[in-house]
């Protein structure tokens, strides 16, 4: 064999060594060594995860009552502020409707007023008043009677007895 073919078949032994290499390597990485790395991989991003997470938490609890304290002295001034203007409205807007619903207001008491009286007056008060005549009168009647009959008090005890 010439110099040149010897050449040529080392460099086709060298290819063919490296291509089965790669190949072999190929196979082993997807087989065994991919998985492995993906179950490492998730491991570490969950742990990174939680490290987050709970780092975010703790941060964001540090933060939590400056700017709670923040928000409320910025409610409170804005609460102190409005305040003056929204007591004018609402007592300029209650006067308002006052003024507006006063007069029909008066009118509907006074005729309530009214139908009250004339209702009272008609029924009930010459109800109580034909019953305390008949109580008087009978009573009246019953006190003349008792004086006429003019009996002794011991004989009247003996009647009522039996």
């Amino acid at each position: 064999m010439s110099s040149g073919q010897v050449l040529v078949l080392i460099i086709v032994t060298a290819l063919t060594s490296s291509l089965c290499t790669l190949a072999l390597g190929l196979v082993v990485f997807q087989r065994w060594l991919r998985p492995r790395l993906e179950t490492r991989l998730t491991m570490i991003a969950e742990t990174l995860e939680a490290r987050v997470r709970a780092g975010a938490g703790a941060a964001g609890q540090e933060l939590l009552e400056p700017l709670r304290a923040q928000v409320r002295g910025g409610v409170e001034e804005a609460a102190i502020e409005l305040l003056p203007r929204i007591r004018a409205e609402l007592a300029a807007g209650f006067r308002e409707a006052a003024e507006e619903s006063l007069p029909a207001f008066r009118e509907e008491v006074r005729k309530g007023f009214a139908e009250a009286i004339a209702s009272l007056a008609t029924t009930e008060i010459l109800g109580r008043t034909a019953g305390k005549v008949v109580r008087t009168g009978s009573s009246l009647v019953e006190t003349g009677l008792s004086l006429l009959r003019a009996t002794r008090p011991s004989a009247r005890d003996d009647d009522e007895s039996p």
